[in-house]
């Protein structure tokens, strides 16, 4: 048999290192491009599809010294050591709520809120579940409604201007325009697409870059004047194709983001309240309880069902254009244009 020279031997060994290297190479830049063209992937409820004109940033910069999303604090009970963590007594609510619907009609909502009289409380609704603004926003990949935002800022600059309280409430876990550029921290199928819920994408309650883009909102809000921010749908949704693993329960982690809101606000003078979450909801100190959609004949049953509340009467809060007296007894905030009251 014809022997192979040490000199072949040497030259084919160096072929094949050179030929694994370039595979190495290749191999590299393969992963690395797929992993470029994920960012620009976008799950929706008909499958999978490529989107380059997204945006893609995945860091939320909270206005502080540090740009890095704060962990969440550790689920703990809620508490304050007096009832109201600012040493001072909670005002008794009552006033009037501003919602998405009237803000179709921004120019209306100028008008009527030149009508009041301080003081009183002024409840807006500044972020959909479709992620979209109601007011002049600079967070960035934000998007504002395809509304007159000049006039809804006018009318927040005129309610600042004049002695009223306001109350901003938006959106809390749902937001599809916030999910589509942040595939990982939203909720997903089985099958890898976003979850659909009440028509909206939801964002995960596990993910710290959810609870950063949170801050990030109140603390833009309280630049603006705000005095309380209510995150409203504050729950876990109960979609049962909902493809979500924890070593916490649903309920933890959401109590888990209340925790870290209240901790983070505690020393600001900006109370951080919720809207419509689950009845076993636990709560305590300067915090309100927002509900909506309740009629006179369901107050009852409302106010057993938050029974783990400290002070039902001073922290749970209606929202309702109805004049039934059953309501009386408690905070209560009616709409400001009469066209939408029931």
């Amino acid at each position: 048999m014809r022997s192979i020279s040490y000199r072949a031997r040497a030259r084919i060994c160096k072929a094949l290192k050179i030929a694994l290297a370039i595979l190495g190479i290749l191999l590299l830049a393969f992963i690395l491009f797929a992993v470029y063209l994920g960012r620009y992937v976008v799950y929706t409820p008909n499958g999978v599809r490529l989107d380059f004109g997204r945006d893609t940033s995945l860091d939320v910069a909270l206005q502080s010294d540090s740009t890095q999303p704060t962990p969440p604090a550790a689920s703990v009970p809620i508490e304050f050591a007096d009832h109201d963590p600012h040493g001072q007594e909670t005002e008794r609510i009552n006033g009037f709520y501003i919602d998405l619907e009237m803000l179709q009609n921004p120019q209306a909502v100028r008008e009527a809120v030149k009508e009041l009289s301080p003081p009183c409380t002024v409840l807006i609704d500044l972020k959909g579940g479709n992620g979209s603004f109601y007011y002049s926003t600079a967070i960035d990949g934000a998007k504002t409604a395809d509304v007159d935002i000049a006039a809804v800022d006018e009318a927040i600059s005129y309610l600042r201007g004049h002695g009223f309280t306001m109350v901003a409430r938006i959106r809390t876990f749902q937001d599809s325009n916030f999910a589509l550029n942040h595939i990982t921290s939203s909720l997903r199928t089985p099958g890898g697409s976003l979850w659909v819920g009440n028509g909206f994408y939801w964002l995960d309650p596990g993910s710290e870059t959810v609870v950063a883009y949170l801050k990030q909102i109140a603390r833009e809000l309280a630049e603006k004047g705000f005095k309380e921010i209510v995150f409203d749908d504050f729950r876990f949704p109960n979609g049962t194709q909902i493809a979500y693993s924890s070593d916490k329960s649903r309920a933890d982690l959401v109590t888990g983001v209340a925790t870290d809101l209240l901790n983070f606000f505690a020393s600001s003078n900006i109370t951080i309240s919720f809207g419509n979450p689950a009845a076993d909801f636990v709560l305590s100190g300067s915090s309100h309880v927002f509900v909506s959609g309740i009629t006179g004949s369901g107050v009852s049953a409302t106010v057993k069902g938050f029974s783990n509340l400290t002070d039902v009467q001073s922290q749970l809060v209606f929202l309702t254009g109805s004049k039934d007296k059953r309501f009386d007894d408690y905070q209560v905030l009616r709409p400001l244009l009469s066209s939408v009251i029931q």
